[in-house]
């Protein structure tokens, strides 16, 4: 299998009229694979009933949120770990970093170095139509 690439010009910002512009390869994601339709792949291998499938991983996504909004770590084995992240304001003094220099909370995964390996394999392959995008006026 193959990942399809674009070209996608991109300027330089803050610079008046976006100034010598450059080209870039970016994955062209095509249609998005809705849970619904991985859900039918699933239930085509007859591993499990679907029924049962949407009850484990919605238990699964409360208590993963559980953990994760409790500042846990959660390691998936062979998927990966995925881990609570914050960004905060940056103080003079560490007496005054508090709550509220906080900005964000958000969760990051990390692959396993199994799912890593795979990426050593993968080939590109430009877009069958062959064009980019033009640059953002």
């Amino acid at each position: 299998m193959t990942v399809k690439f674009k070209i996608v010009p991109k300027g330089h910002p803050g610079v008046v009229g976006g100034g010598v512009v450059k080209y870039y390869a970016a994955i062209d994601r095509g249609d998005k694979v809705d849970f619904r339709d991985l859900l039918t792949e699933i239930e085509e291998l007859n591993v499990v009933h679907p029924g049962v499938f949407i009850a484990v991983l919605e238990a699964f996504l409360r208590k993963a949120n559980h953990h994760l909004i409790n500042g846990r770590a959660v390691d998936l084995g062979q998927l990966g770990t995925l881990y609570p992240s914050i960004s905060s304001s940056p103080a003079d003094s560490a007496d005054e970093v508090t709550r509220n220099n906080i900005r964000r909370f958000k969760i990051v995964y990390r692959p396993s170095a199994l799912l890593q390996q795979g990426l050593d394999h993968v080939k590109f392959e430009k877009s069958s139509n062959g064009k980019h995008e033009e640059p953002a006026a």
